[in-house]
């Protein structure tokens, strides 16, 4: 399961409504940006250029102060530029006379600033800066394992609910602890009463974050197929929870972690629970990773993406929108729609393309347009 760490703030009411968003953006010694700032449009932003000058860096500093993980799911480190020791990403709010701040070190933990005051933890920046990112790096959630569907599940909840952090974080750490029981017990004798301490935790915390997932899909699913209707070729757009098993409460996941001791020592390794649940992409009742052609596929997690950000604009708050090159790998009449999207439900976005004519004589009209070379930013 993906590392995040206990949010300070309390309650489970989303933010007020609000346009969330980045007025001034800072980069030093990240990636392959030395030195530079930019000021964006509260409105729509179209970064063009060559591939390989920086774009998708751009993007990348954007998302790593909304969600203290950089884009690809790279190691830190190589966030920083080439002969420099650290990196760091500055961004003034647009909403709120607020600056968030991530640093990155060689031989250190990120640490992240709010209004030059460290945070106890990188993590507690989540829900500061929302924001909804779309980039090739996504098609892994229609491609790839169930991990990585977990993990967008998880920072989407985190944005939101401290809650389901605070229950991601309980559940987590016993998992790690009752893991290493299950090693030990392999050579040694543990006492039932340990595993037990463990296993309570991890059923409290595992019924909440089961029960917020499937609320969050089943609000999400009607979202997703709207926007897909629009934006696909006819299919039908699915999004189900798919649990590991079927225990939903405290009581049964911890009377099934008990039933599943032995196997579990056997194995060395808790087998049930929400560190294995999925979420399920149907395109037309069909598996999208099993059956879903590449278009298809990126059809669909464009969906999915969109509907997050609709789904948290009727809960108050509209997210930075960030779009990598997207428009260029659709054709003509998708490429409109999702244009024309942007322009009715998007606050603040920040899109990539090769040429700014890609993005449409629509948007571009409303946009401020900048070019990115060799790492320099200047306004086109």
């Amino acid at each position: 399961m993906h590392e995040l760490d206990l949010e300070n703030s309390g309650g489970d009411k989303p933010a007020d409504s609000a346009l969330c968003g980045v007025a001034q953006l800072s980069l030093r010694h990240f990636r392959n940006y030395l030195s530079e700032s930019v000021s964006l449009s509260q409105g729509f932003n179209v970064v063009s250029g060559p591939n390989a000058q920086g774009k998708t860096n751009l993007l990348e500093a954007l998302y790593l102060l909304g969600t203290a993980r950089l884009l690809r799911g790279v190691r830190d480190r190589e966030a920083i530029a080439i002969g420099e020791t650290s990196a760091s990403v500055k961004g003034s709010l647009a909403s709120q006379p607020t600056e968030i701040e991530i640093r990155i070190e060689e031989s250190v933990r990120k640490s992240a600033y709010l209004n030059g005051l460290k945070l106890p933890r990188a993590s507690d920046v989540l829900g500061r800066l929302p924001c909804v990112s779309v980039s090739s790096f996504d098609l892994a959630l229609a491609q790839g394992e169930p991990s990585g569907r977990r993990l967008f599940l998880d920072l989407e909840l985190s944005q939101t609910y401290p809650s389901y952090l605070r229950a991601l974080s309980l559940y987590k750490k016993a998992l790690e602890h009752r893991n290493a029981l299950l090693k030990a017990a392999r050579e040694t004798m543990v006492d039932s009463a340990q595993f037990e301490t463990w296993e309570t935790h991890m059923a409290q915390g595992g019924a909440e974050i089961r029960r917020m997932r499937g609320e969050f899909l089943e609000e999400l699913d009607p979202l997703g197929r709207a926007i897909h209707g629009t934006l696909g070729g006819g299919e039908a757009l699915g999004l189900r929870f798919a649990p590991k098993d079927a225990h939903d409460t405290a009581e049964g996941l911890f009377r099934a972690f008990v039933q599943g001791r032995v196997e579990d020592i056997m194995r060395g390794t808790t087998t049930m629970g929400p560190h294995r649940d999925d979420l399920q992409i149907e395109v037309d009742d069909r598996d999208a990773r099993l059956f879903g052609s590449q278009g298809q596929q990126r059809t669909a997690v464009i969906s999915l993406k969109l509907a997050t950000l609709l789904l948290a604009r009727q809960q108050g708050r509209v997210p930075l929108l960030l779009l990598d090159d997207m428009l260029s790998d659709l054709d003509e009449r998708r490429r409109q729609n999702l244009t024309q999207w942007v322009l009715d439900h998007a606050g603040q976005a920040v899109l990539t393309c090769t040429e700014p004519e890609s993005a449409g004589a629509s948007l571009l009209a409303r946009s401020k347009v900048f070019r990115v070379t060799s790492g320099r930013i200047s306004e086109a």
